[in-house]
Order: structure tokens, then C-alpha cells, then sequence
């Protein structure tokens, strides 16, 4: 190791980051969610949710998976000859949820098997491997279980993703707007991202600032779809999360968010990004959109996003994650 590299990494190390931005940098990096499972000494079942999963070797067949040193699952971890990990489905997000919250009695209510070393295996998911624990690595604030495949299988469903500090279903967003559809007053609106700021328009009807809306989430060449109008307005979004989904009288509403790509087309004073941290609230007279945006704020600044099911007046946040350990 030369001199530059060791003063490279204590730069690194002295740089004192910020924890919750590193955090966000980490959750750009899209994943899948598994939950990894054991036996303890007791025979009693253990698990965790995490996406710090990944391949390692085919010869010999290897894998790994990170846990965090405060998990309650840790010591059975560590102590264990075996283990397992699940990649999880679309359809299981409540199991990912359940398997990160301390003190759930997590296996009740998903069916399980044992495997061939005696590891659970849970039913449904979209692949499962069967483990003997290779080595427990050190690795900061959590350890690296390398596991050594013993047995293994997989099927073709849509797996549960993650990114950004929320679960990413295309199937659910799918259904969302398919429901929404069905209902006949269907309204699609986002909330877009650009660095610090976030992308409101200004009602022509008056002075207050309003979020793209549409009938329908559509293409950029669909001049009456949300993608459509935003392309006239020269925005080009990724929009892959929902945020809310909510009754506003007899229509239905779909909030995605995303972030801006590529460059501004033609801005112009009656639509621009605003900074998060000093939004004209002034000018947001509708106070679901300044509900809505004060949200947006404090998940964000968390990196901890939920998606917000109910109606205009009273609804709930299902949270996406809970942080016993990292999904």
C-alpha cells in the first residue's frame, strides 16, 4: 500500500460525513429485499431483513449478507452452523417489514419450511438459498455472514425492489392506477426532484403554485398525460416511487416521486424548481398540497419514505421500512 493511499484513506476517514447523507447515497443504489433466516441453539427460528445481499462465487457456490451488530438476531447469527436467504417477492412486502421490526413475532405470520441444514425457508418467494456459514467477516458497525450455498431454487415472479428509502413495486403501481382508472375520475400528479429543490407550476387561473397533474400517468408524446405535459413543459422524470394515494371527493388521486433528468427546456416564470428549505408557502393556498410537501420535507431529510393511503382529510402513512436492521 503506498503513502498516497494510506492518506487518501485517512482523509476518508477524517472527513466526518454525515450520516443520514451518507445513508441517502448508499439508497440510490436500487436493490432486492431478502430475509435472511436461522436456528438457534434452541431450535428457535431468526431473521432479518436486508438488502446488503450478494453473490460472491459459483466455484465454490458462495454468497453473502451484512448484519448489523445491534440486530436482536445477531448472536444467533454469528453462533449459528447454518443459515438462509430469501429473496422476497412483490407481493411480500409485509414480510419485509415484519422481519424489520424488533420485537415482532416475526414467523407467525409467514409459512415457513425448514431446509435441508434446518434453516427456515419461507413459502412464495422468488428464490431461497440454503447456507453452512463459510466466515463471519468484521466489517464496522456490522458483520459479513459469507455462506456457503448448499442448496438452492428460484421461479420467475417479480421480485420486491428497493431504492431511496422505499420499496419499488412496478405491479403495485401498476394496480394503483388500473384501480384508479376503473373509478372513472382518475387524477395523476408528482412531485419532482432536482437536486435540493422540488418542481412546482404556477395555477394559471392565479398566483398559487401547484404540482403537475394529468388524468392519466401517459407518454411524452400523450400531451394530455402527466408525461405529456410535463415534456411541453420541458421536464423530462423518472418517476418510479408512489407517495400517496388518497380519495379527494369522487376523484382519485396518485402522487408519484422522482427526479428530473437531462436539462430544463425553455424555463420560464410560471414553473420552476424551488429550494425544499425555502418553499413560498405563502403561495400553496391548498393546504392537502402544503400537508403533502411538509412530508415530503421531513421524509426526505430522514431518507425514510412511506406511501400515505386514505382520503383528502384522514389517512395513514404505511412506512416502507423500520431501521432494527438496514433494508
Amino acid at each position: 500500500m503506498t503513502d498516497k493511499t494510506l492518506s487518501e484513506q485517512a482523509d476518508v476517514k477524517d472527513a466526518g460525513f454525515d450520516q443520514r447523507a451518507l445513508r441517502r447515497a448508499f439508497g440510490t443504489f436500487a436493490t432486492g429485499v431478502t430475509i435472511a433466516t436461522t436456528l438457534d441453539d434452541k431450535g428457535s427460528p431468526w431473521g432479518f431483513t436486508a438488502n446488503s445481499f450478494t453473490s460472491v462465487s459459483l466455484d465454490p457456490p458462495l454468497l453473502l449478507v451484512c448484519l448489523a451488530k445491534t440486530s436482536g438476531s445477531f448472536t444467533s447469527f454469528v453462533e449459528a452452523r447454518h443459515f438462509a436467504v430469501n429473496i422476497l417477492s412483490a407481493a411480500q412486502r409485509d414480510a419485509s417489514v415484519a422481519f424489520s421490526t424488533r420485537g415482532a413475532d416475526k414467523f407467525q405470520a409467514v409459512p415457513w419450511r425448514p431446509g435441508s441444514s434446518g434453516a427456515p425457508i419461507l413459502e412464495d418467494v422468488v428464490a431461497w438459498f440454503d447456507c453452512a456459514l463459510e466466515q463471519v467477516v468484521d466489517a464496522g458497525d456490522h458483520v459479513i455472514l459469507l455462506g456457503r450455498i448448499m442448496a438452492f431454487g428460484s421461479n420467475d415472479e417479480e421480485p420486491l425492489a428497493y431504492c431511496k428509502g422505499a420499496y419499488l413495486s412496478l405491479e403495485m403501481n401498476r394496480l394503483a392506477l388500473r384501480a384508479a382508472e376503473q373509478s372513472g375520475h382518475l387524477k395523476v400528479s408528482c412531485i419532482i426532484e432536482r437536486g435540493d429543490t422540488v418542481f412546482l407550476l404556477t395555477d394559471p387561473h392565479s398566483d398559487q403554485l401547484i404540482l403537475p397533474s394529468a388524468p392519466r400517468f401517459g407518454r411524452p408524446d400523450d400531451k394530455e398525460s402527466l408525461l405529456g405535459k410535463l415534456h411541453l413543459e420541458g421536464v423530462e422524470a423518472r418517476l418510479p416511487f408512489l407517495f400517496a394515494v388518497y380519495e379527494d371527493g369522487p376523484r382519485e388521486v396518485v402522487v408519484y416521486r422522482g427526479e428530473a433528468v437531462g436539462p430544463i427546456v425553455n424555463p420560464g416564470s410560471n414553473r420552476r424548481f424551488f429550494p425544499l428549505d425555502d418553499l413560498p408557502w405563502q403561495r400553496i393556498a391548498d393546504p392537502v398540497l402544503v400537508s403533502m410537501l411538509q412530508r415530503y420535507c421531513r421524509e426526505r431529510e430522514a431518507s425514510d419514505f412511506g406511501l400515505y393511503i386514505g382520503t383528502a382529510e384522514s389517512g395513514g402513512i404505511h412506512p416502507l421500512a423500520d431501521e432494527e436492521d438496514e433494508v
